[in-house]
């Protein structure tokens, strides 16, 4: 019957659906060429069932496809990707059984890109299974909903299938927000997740998500997940029966070296971040036989089973030769980075700072994770000598190809607790050894009474930081776990609860900070006594640079003498002179390119 329907539905007018208007006659087709209608969120694809010990199937992640007559490189590229990794598939000996879609299907969610998505996988012969991504819409999920139903024959968005003797998991993202649908939905899924796990606990599973769970070494993808407290609930759902022996995403937009080095292994599950059918992201480096792919795309994946043994397979569109994945992928653990764990206020904190002239390498300082390619990395954070000095020195770097690409951050970073007395002084030496090139550094500080945030400040250098607007959401996530808007300091600011300086950029020197904390923050505010009323017991304290997006785009940074003691006397200056007071104070230029360009737009 699957066969007789395909054949039928190849003989419609195809001009309609490449125009979007699907008619009558293709919706009523489209399920049963596709699977059996079920109404339950388990059990679909019942003829997976039956595959036996070996089997395998396909991984396609993020087509993220647009109108059939888009001219632009990159969505051109996508389509064709597309198409020639299905017509990849439908010539491999023995087949696939199915192919995973894993989120991102198409870039915008409307009639006509839909269109072209289903065209490109017109043909396949494998069963498509679709996950929803980020671009698929939003709860209730209703235009995604039709999709899977004209696709798989059923319109759950989180589902079960069986397929030989595993069990696989597909899970919806767009949740974590404040809104009825997604709450309702979160909770939801969050019920049937326990509930399916804890009935196929006999049983090896696999898990499909377009969200990553763990760190993947780019600023912009510390924030661009689930907020924090619903990827720690599905991490411990995950981890906690045994079962789940894999975790695919997509989101990245990776090439194959990438997604072998941003692939971990976590309590017992493999955490594997798909390479990409679109053009991937500027992780800067590629395995050499796979190179041609950082700028089309066309990587996907084949997965072998035999029994309880797994193998995966990369490959890129019209590349015959297959990149085996290691069968031991590099350990996780929290401390590794604190921070995808933990709010940057719940993280416990030094008795004192400690380490803070760096005479003893990077020991009592934190690096924030970042993903470092093999050669000319756009991350570098090490202890060294500089001149006669221990030094910390903190490099960032835009790398190449651009597309994707984003501003960057790099930092290091102690909590550490309020010095006796209480009226906490900061000193610090940095020096820049080059001029920043569309980029900059900073000192920067939060300040909490226990785990509640109260106010932060930073010194900060550089040149167009109004055009870095990533890096001030990853503040943002870090210090409230949820995803924040390009605005996040600006807020502060106006809210008084944000305090900037511009520090100097001359290079080939040193430059002394003394930053008397309580006095800045009341001296701003015009109140006395101000800060001992807000009863900060610790300060978060980070250095670090930062790059935009742009050819050429470096930064670096040494740090060192780092001092927290207790002078209510003592003055706040840079380089002896005093640090400025007035309306500036609260204002910074982070963001505020992007802001402007969504002004302009509303008008």
């Amino acid at each position: 019957m699957r066969i007789e329907v395909r054949t039928l539905r190849r003989e419609l007018d195809r001009r309609s659906f490449l125009a979007g208007s699907l008619s009558a006659t293709v919706l009523a087709l489209s399920s049963p060429m596709f699977a059996e209608k079920e109404n339950s969120t388990t059990g679909h694809f019942p003829a997976l069932k039956e595959l036996g010990r070996k089997f395998s199937f396909a991984i396609l992640a993020d087509p993220q496809v647009g109108h059939g007559d888009d001219t632009n490189p990159v969505a051109a590229n996508a389509r064709r990707t597309l198409t020639e990794a299905v017509r990849e598939i439908n010539a491999m000996k023995p087949q696939p059984a199915f192919a995973i879609f894993l989120g991102d299907l198409v870039n915008v969610f409307d009639e006509r890109s839909v269109a072209t998505f289903e065209e490109c996988i017109h043909d396949i012969e494998a069963q498509p299974i679709l996950v929803h991504g980020n671009h698929d819409t939003h709860p209730p999920y209703t235009l995604f909903k039709q999709l899977m139903q004209r696709v798989c024959g059923f319109d759950d968005v989180f589902y079960s299938f069986d397929a030989g003797d595993w069990h696989f998991i597909a899970l919806p993202c767009s949740l974590g927000g404040q809104g009825t649908e997604e709450q309702k939905t979160e909770a939801a899924m969050l019920q049937w997740i326990e509930s399916d796990l804890d009935a196929n606990k006999k049983r090896p599973t696999v898990v499909f998500e377009h969200y990553h769970m763990l760190p993947q070494g780019l600023t912009q993808l510390e924030w661009y997940t689930f907020p924090l407290d619903l990827r720690l609930k599905l991490i411990g759902l995950f981890t906690g029966n045994g079962n789940v022996r894999f975790y695919f995403n997509g989101h990245i937009h990776n090439g194959i070296k990438t997604s072998v080095k941003t692939s971990w292994h976590y309590k017992g599950i493999d955490f594997i971040t798909a390479p990409t059918i679109i053009a991937p992201r500027n992780f800067g480096e590629e395995f050499e036989p796979y190179q041609r792919g950082t700028a089309e795309g066309g990587y996907y994946l084949i997965v072998d089973v035999e029994g309880k043994n797994v193998a995966i397979r990369g490959r890129l569109v019209g590349q015959e030769r297959e990149f085996k994945y290691p069968r031991h992928l590099r350990p996780f653990h929290e401390d590794l980075e604190p921070r995808w764990f933990h709010r940057t206020p719940e993280l416990p904190s030094n008795a004192k700072l400690l380490n803070g002239d760096f005479r003893h390498g990077l020991h009592g300082w934190q690096s924030c994770y970042r993903y470092v390619a093999d050669d000319d990395p756009g991350f570098v954070w090490k202890a060294c000598k500089k001149g006669a000095r221990h030094a910390a020195y903190v490099f960032t770097r835009a790398k190449e190809p651009l597309f994707w690409a984003n501003d960057e951050m790099m930092e290091l970073y102690q909590t550490v607790a309020i010095p006796a007395g209480g009226s906490p002084v900061l000193r610090a030496e940095y020096l820049l050894e080059d001029k920043p090139t569309d980029g900059g550094g900073y000192i920067r500080l939060n300040a909490m009474r226990n785990n509640e945030f109260k106010f932060t400040m930073m010194f900060k250098w550089g040149e167009n930081e109004r055009k870095a607007d990533i890096l001030v959401r990853g503040f943002g996530y870090a210090l409230t776990g949820t995803a924040q808007g390009w605005t996040f300091l600006e807020d502060l600011g106006r809210a008084k609860r944000g305090f900037f300086w511009i520090a100097p950029s001359e290079t080939g020197t040193w430059h002394s900070l003394t930053a008397n904390i309580a006095a800045l923050h009341d001296s701003a505010l015009g109140i006395p006594g101000a800060f001992a009323q807000l009863g900060i017991t610790k300060l978060f304290l980070a250095i670090g640079t930062w790059v935009n997006r742009s050819k050429g785009a470096a930064s670096g940074a040494y740090f060192t003498n780092f001092s927290l003691t207790s002078n209510p006397q003592l003055d706040s200056s840079i380089d002896g002179i005093p640090l400025s007071i007035d309306e500036h104070v609260f204002k910074t230029d982070f963001g505020q390119d992007l802001v402007e360009r969504q002004k302009k737009k509303r008008k």
